[in-house]
């Protein structure tokens, strides 16, 4: 890299000051006197591990519908020792950096926006008749644009028109704007929860039949299908991993799942990359986060 970093503490400007036993360069900031090294403000930070091979695992899991030990053991067959728990936990590590990748990039939602929710399993409770306790379910509340991008997304513990208000709002934050349009089904909380998207956005109920909706001086189908077809390609996942243990931890993964769906298509990947003038391959993955640190 051709500057040296930040300071993580106070963000001054720092000296090289050598290399550590892990023979990884050091420094040493001009105002605090802060010690680090060149991990330091990044997913890689406290790792001991390659960082091609934490990116690796990061993106397989969050990714893929596989568990952290089939992860972890397709890794394996290409001499990857990492274990299941970290596979579980390094996900974490990339919510922040990946948000700030996103607001540089800034994903440009349409205008058309589509809204659901499913039941995702949550924890069990005791229960007499069941050994294994009887299963509690959440409700993960998906907001799509009409180009298959994830705008915002909430898990709550209940199916209610305050959790769906929270959901909209997400949206409305993230995006920067209210929809024109906003397609949903016909369960009663969504009648009060979309008014908080305003008056102008257009309150369309459908499913699976598409209606015929005006829009921009024509016509357009809409229909839930879309959002139909996200939760279907998101069950394997929460299958696997056998729902969320809590509310704030199932609700933090898919802000990362929302992340790494947005970000990494080929053609967008591979598009903020070459502003990074960089490849789309490992290392210029790993090279994407040492450079988006002092963003």
């Amino acid at each position: 890299m051709c500057m040296n970093p930040k300071c993580p503490v106070c963000e001054s400007d720092s000296w090289k000051i050598g290399f550590s036993k892990c023979d990884r360069r050091r420094y040493k900031c001009k105002s605090c006197g802060k010690k680090f090294n060149e991990r330091a403000g990044t997913p890689f930070h406290w790792l001991y591990k390659p960082e091609e091979e934490v990116i690796t695992a990061t993106v397989m899991y969050v990714k893929y519908p596989l568990s952290s030990y089939q992860a972890s053991e397709i890794l394996g067959f290409f001499g990857m020792d990492i274990s299941p728990s970290a596979i579980r936990d390094w996900p974490q590590r990339f919510g922040s950096h990946l948000k700030k990748i996103a607001k540089n990039y800034e994903i440009k939602f349409s205008k058309v926006w589509h809204v659901d929710e499913k039941f995702t399993p949550h924890k069990r409770e005791s229960s007499p008749k069941k050994k294994r306790g009887k299963r509690k379910w959440a409700y993960q509340i998906t907001v799509l644009d009409s180009k298959g991008d994830v705008v915002a997304s909430y898990l709550s513990p209940e199916r209610s028109t305050k959790a769906i208000e929270k959901a909209l709002r997400r949206a409305k934050d993230e995006a920067g704007f209210s929809p024109d349009i906003i397609a949903r089904d016909d369960f009663p909380a969504y009648d009060k929860a979309v008014k908080v998207l305003g008056r102008r956005t257009k309150d369309v109920h459908t499913h699976f039949e598409e209606k015929l909706i005006l829009h921009d001086d024509g016509v357009i189908p809409v229909s839930n299908n879309r959002i139909e077809r996200y939760h279907s390609e998101i069950a394997p996942k929460i299958r696997s991993m056998r729902g969320v243990k809590s509310l704030k931890s199932g609700d933090q993964f898919f802000q990362i799942y929302k992340r790494f769906r947005n970000l990494f298509k080929k053609d967008r990947l591979k598009e903020i990359l070459e502003r990074f003038k960089l490849k789309l391959t490992w290392s210029g993955l790993v090279k994407m986060f040492y450079l988006t640190r002092d963003l």
